[in-house]
């Protein structure tokens, strides 16, 4: 059951493998004998979809998770790729983190309900479902940038307009993805695609560093590439990360822990980027 769990948020064998300290081999033959079973067939796309009857695997799910919260495992926890260096490394003890690249919230919420991930860090809670059996906990807002390349003709000019950016591709993800920003980036009267499945640099930083595209970030995103300028344009977009769990776990003192680290974590974040507007 761990190994099918693990390679459903990590989306990787040899990933699942490095977690459990066994070769991927031992990965595929525990999870060919959990689909055997529980009479599921696993299909791979974006993601690994589960296909059957999924009550027997959702009881063991339960069993599972109770059994983390009690400290038998450690618990499963991922976030956005800025916010895992700024804000999640090192895990917090007693959690282990995720690979953070996961684009959109769909599928990670999805794990969080399925009771394979015990927490979640996004960045746009437009979209989000609404049930009662998620919490979700607003830890701080941060206002949007438009970023470039340090080289870009426009990194560093002053009393820039729309029509100077439009002169230049934007580079974001689908709209379906993170629809908030979406909305604030077509609000800007900007539009662009990317294909990206997850997060790495080579499709992502590097795509503006070395070309002439325009992207956004924010204070923490910068941070993390020194690479990357902000343009000199008002816009008004903020931005900010949420905490998404099951209700029923909000009052465990893992999740207090979890809550009292992050809470740290930002007033050190706060000290640097006065302009983090906390909740906690």
């Amino acid at each position: 059951m761990e190994a099918l769990d693990l390679v459903q948020w990590l989306r990787s064998g040899a990933a699942a493998a490095r977690t459990l300290h066994c070769d991927q081999s031992s990965i595929t033959r525990r999870i060919r004998t959990s689909l055997k079973v529980l009479a599921l067939e696993m299909l791979r796309g974006n993601e690994f979809e589960l296909m059957g009857d999924l009550i027997l695997l959702n009881l063991q799910r339960l069993v599972h998770q109770q059994a983390r919260f009690l400290g038998h495992r450690p618990l499963r926890h991922d976030a956005t790729h800025y916010i895992r260096h700024q804000l999640c490394t090192p895990p917090v003890p007693g959690w282990v983190l995720g690979p953070c690249d996961h684009r959109g919230n769909a599928a990670m919420v999805k794990l969080v309900i399925g009771r394979v991930l015990d927490a979640y860090i996004t960045s746009d809670l437009k979209g989000l479902p609404s049930s009662p059996e998620l919490t979700v906990i607003p830890l701080w807002d941060w206002p949007g940038e438009l970023v470039v390349s340090s080289c870009h003709p426009l990194a560093h000019e002053r009393g820039l307009n729309r029509g100077d950016i439009n002169k230049f591709p934007m580079l974001t993800l689908p709209d379906e993805l993170y629809p908030e920003l979406a909305s604030a980036i077509h609000a800007m009267g900007f539009c662009g695609s990317s294909l990206i499945d997850r997060y790495d640099v080579g499709s992502w930083d590097l795509i503006t560093e070395d070309a002439k595209s325009i992207s956004y970030g924010s204070c923490i995103s910068l941070a993390a590439n020194t690479n990357l300028s902000p343009l000199h344009l008002k816009h008004g977009f903020i931005g900010g990360e949420a905490l998404i769990l099951l209700t029923e776990w909000l009052d465990n003192p893992a999740i207090s822990l979890l809550l009292e680290d992050l809470r740290s974590r930002q007033k050190i974040l706060q000290q640097k980027f006065p302009q983090l507007v906390g909740y906690l």
